[in-house]
C-alpha cells in the first residue's frame, strides 16, 4: 500500500485576514495580500476533504470575468485545455497531491498590479447545490529603487517532490546572472544548473541545491554590470511521518541527538490540533503529579524505560483511531530549543489500498516543508 502524505507546509509572501471559508455570499470570505512581484497562494478547499481528481473547478476573476484557472478531470489549461484569459497563461499552476484532500487552490505567479480583484472558486457539479468560495487577492505595489531593462526579477523558489532538493528559477534577465544557492550564515552551498537558456537576448537560469538540515536558505541572483542583486528564501521545516492501520499500535520516536542518559530528564509529547495543544505523554521523575493528560490518550500510551539510558523518549500509542492522525511534538525542557522532533501520524481508516482521509495543514511565512526524520 503506497500511502504519500505531502501536506502545505507555508507559503512564501502571503499574508491572509479575514473569515475562514464559508458558503456564498455577496462579499468576499478570505482577503489575500501579496506584494507586487510575489507569488500568492488563493486558496480553495472542501470542507469534506473529499477526492476531488476526478471534479470539475473553475477559478475566475471577476469584474470584468476573465477565465483563471479550471480543473476537469485531469485535465487543465496548463495541459492543453482552451479557453484562459491571455493575462493568466503561464503563471497560474494547482497542487495536484493534494487533490486527493479536496484542495482546489491555485498559485498566481510574480503577481502584477491588474491582478487586484475578487476571484472566484466554483465547483459547479457538487449536489445538491454548487459549491462557490470567493477571495479577494490585494497587490501592494513595491518601489522599485532599479528599473534597469533586463534586470533580473526575483528569484521563483521552491522545494521539489524529492526531499531537500531545493530549485531556483530566474527567467528573462539579462545580462545572464549568477545564480546561487545560500545557507543562513550567508555561505555558498553546492548547486547544479539545470536550465541555461538564452532567447532575444534574455537568460533562464535555474539552478538546484540538496539540503539535508532545516533551516532558510536563499537565492540570489547578481548581475554585477547593473549593480543589480535581488533574493529570495525559503525554509525548509523536517517531518518524521508514521503510518499505521487503524486499530494498530504506532511507535512515535523521538531521542536527543547527544543520545545521553534521560532517565532524569523530564519530557512530554503533545499533540497539534486547531483547538490547540493536547497532552499525549509526560516523563518527569520530580513531578508526582504527573496530571493533565487528555482523556483521548489516557491508558493507551506508554514509553520505553530501559531506552531512557540511551536517550530513547520514543512512545507507543496503542489501538490507533483515526482521530489520532495529526502533528505530534516530543520535548525536552532542558534542552534548547525545547521541541526536539516533530511527527506526522497518519492513521488509515481503511484496509488494503484505501486513501487516507485526513490531512493536516501547516501555514506559516515560509514555505511548504516536505517531511524527513529528524
Amino acid at each position: 500500500m503506497e500511502l504519500i502524505a505531502r501536506l502545505f507546509l507555508s507559503f512564501c509572501f502571503l499574508t491572509l485576514s479575514g473569515l475562514t471559508f464559508a458558503a456564498e455570499s455577496g462579499t468576499p470570505v478570505t482577503r489575500v495580500t501579496v506584494r507586487e512581484d510575489d507569488d500568492v497562494i488563493l486558496p480553495c478547499s472542501l470542507d469534506t476533504n473529499e477526492n476531488i481528481e476526478s471534479m470539475l473547478f473553475d477559478w475566475v476573476k471577476e469584474v470584468p470575468r476573465k477565465e483563471v484557472f479550471m480543473y476537469r478531470n485531469r485535465n487543465h489549461y496548463n495541459n492543453g485545455l482552451p479557453g484562459q484569459d491571455v493575462e493568466f497563461k503561464g503563471r497560474v499552476s494547482h497542487f495536484p497531491e493534494e487533490l486527493k484532500y479536496g484542495n482546489a487552490s491555485i498559485r498566481i505567479k510574480q503577481t502584477r498590479l491588474e491582478d487586484n480583484g475578487t476571484y472566484t472558486c466554483i465547483f459547479p457539479d457538487i449536489k445538491p447545490s454548487e459549491k462557490i468560495f470567493r477571495i479577494e487577492l490585494v497587490v501592494e505595489p513595491v518601489l522599485k529603487i532599479r528599473n534597469f531593462p533586463g534586470a533580473a526579477p526575483k528569484p521563483y523558489v521552491t522545494i521539489l517532490k524529492e526531499k531537500g532538493l531545493l530549485e531556483c528559477e530566474v527567467p528573462g534577465a539579462s545580462p545572464k546572472p549568477t545564480v546561487e544557492w545560500r545557507d543562513s550564515d550567508n555561505k555558498t552551498l553546492p548547486s547544479k544548473t539545470v536550465q541555461d537558456e538564452e532567447e532575444h537576448g534574455r537568460f533562464h537560469v535555474t539552478v538546484q541545491t540538496t539540503v539535508t538540515e532545516p533551516g532558510c536558505y536563499h537565492c540570489v541572483a547578481t548581475q554585477m554590470e547593473k549593480w543589480h542583486r535581488i533574493s529570495s528564501e525559503i525554509c525548509v521545516h523536517h517531518e518524521q511521518t508514521v503510518i499505521v492501520k487503524e486499530g494498530d499500535d504506532a511507535i512515535l520516536s523521538c531521542s536527543p541527538k547527544t543520545k545521553e542518559n534521560i532517565e532524569s530528564k523530564p519530557f512530554s509529547w503533545t499533540k497539534e490540533g486547531p483547538a490547540g495543544q493536547k497532552k499525549v505523554f509526560l516523563y518527569d521523575t520530580s513531578n508526582n503529579d504527573l496530571t493533565g493528560q487528555d482523556k483521548q490518550f489516557k491508558g493507551r500510551v506508554s514509553n520505553f524505560p530501559e531506552g531512557l539510558k540511551h536517550g530513547d523518549a520514543s512512545i507507543t500509542i496503542k489501538n490507533t483511531k483515526v482521530t489520532d492522525t495529526g502533528k505530534y511534538i516530543c520535548s525536552f525542557s532542558h534542552l534548547q530549543p525545547k521541541r526536539n522532533a516533530e511527527i506526522l501520524l497518519l492513521v488509515d481508516a481503511l484496509s488494503g489500498t484505501g486513501m487516507i482521509k485526513a490531512a493536516v495543514f501547516s501555514v506559516i511565512c515560509g514555505v511548504i516543508g516536505f517531511f524527513v526524520a529528524v
